[in-house]
């Protein structure tokens, strides 16, 4: 059977690019003073992207 899903930029990715975009800029200009992180979330960091990449390649794995 032919799968007929399209892939690519549609309106909803557009607006959620933009709104990326739009907070990146605009909510670090009502931040106060910050202090550099504590070594436990610079830890924390690397751990949740490591969840992520093997959460996404499990998910991927489930549809083959």
């Amino acid at each position: 059977m032919e799968n007929n899903m399209e892939y690519g930029w549609g309106i909803g990715s557009v607006v959620a690019m933009l709104l990326v975009v739009g907070c990146m800029l605009f909510l670090p200009l009502g931040m106060g003073p910050v202090a550099p992180p504590s070594i436990p979330v610079i830890v924390l960091v690397p751990v949740f992207l490591v969840a992520v990449i093997i959460f996404l390649s499990v998910a991927s794995n489930l549809n083959r």
